[in-house]
């Protein structure tokens, strides 16, 4: 895995590559430095897409070195919480919190967990230190200013914002530390189409960077029969008439009246990806 990481600080020079920044460094050494400074860990998930925001690899390597591992199930407000409740056995992945940072929801929660398990580490003299961990774009820097009274991290829609650990007092007893998000090393060259489609669902690439639109659309329609056409008024299962229709309706069109199928596509993955269309 790679994670994103300033380390211009250091001696020497990093050799580029062409489609890679100066940021990505290599998982072990940053991601074990973390979970071996930090008390406690907390893994953001999307929850849209729990699983495929779930960082096995990572989960591990905390529960290895025995520490507390909490899942932070975020973003709630853009789900229907009895369909996740059907879709998911919650109590397997205990100790988890649901959270809303837009709605308020699990705020209070997560700070008296937080509290509770910094009380069992009987720490005396140094703070407890807990750890955000998760994919780009899942919401960390959000949760962090939810929990520390906002303005402390700067956040962004665009994947990998978060360039170097930030270090932020949650109280007298407490300092949260915000990693970079990780993306497994397997996927962080987007190989295919199941990635390029999983980094746009998760945020870590966004509507106007990904590949081949139509394709992620098409399995968002598969996926989510009949939301598309609700939402866009427009009843037409063929991904690509629907497509058409929706560069029709909103005039992406080329020369000579043709219409502009990639730019229409990414305006329903922009529409998708902001949440106004919810999964």
């Amino acid at each position: 895995m790679r994670v994103r990481h300033d380390f211009s600080a250091r001696k020497g020079k990093t050799r580029k590559s062409p489609d890679r920044n100066d940021h990505n460094v290599k998982f072990p050494v940053a991601v074990r430095d973390m979970i071996r400074t930090c008390d406690i860990l907390l893994e953001v998930l999307d929850a849209r897409e729990i699983e495929r925001t779930r960082n096995r690899e990572i989960e591990k390597l905390v529960t290895d070195s025995g520490k507390k591992l909490i899942l932070i199930l975020n973003k709630v407000d853009l789900v229907d919480l009895k369909e996740l409740k059907k879709d998911y056995v919650l109590s397997d992945l205990e100790p988890y919190v649901l959270f809303s940072s837009k709605n308020k929801i699990g705020k209070s929660r997560l700070r008296e967990k937080l509290k509770i398990e910094v009380k069992k580490l009987k720490l005396r003299e140094q703070k407890a230190r807990v750890g955000i961990i998760g994919y780009p774009n899942t919401g960390k820097s959000t949760l962090i200013n939810a929990l520390a009274g906002g303005g402390k991290v700067s956040t962004s829609a665009e994947s990998g914002h978060t360039r170097a650990i930030h270090k932020i007092r949650f109280n007298k007893d407490i300092l949260i530390l915000d990693t970079p998000g990780v993306i497994p090393d397997k996927e962080f060259e987007e190989r295919n189409i199941f990635d390029s489609k999983k980094h746009f669902i998760i945020g870590v690439k966004t509507y106007d960077k990904v590949k081949d639109p139509d394709m992620i659309v098409m399995d968002f329609m598969s996926k989510h029969k009949g939301k598309l056409q609700k939402f866009y008024g427009i009843k037409e299962d063929d991904v690509e008439l629907f497509i058409e229709a929706i560069g029709k309706k909103y005039n992406f069109l080329k020369q000579k009246g043709k219409v502009d199928t990639e730019r229409a596509a990414r305006f329903i993955l922009k529409d998708i990806q902001e949440g106004k269309i919810k999964n």
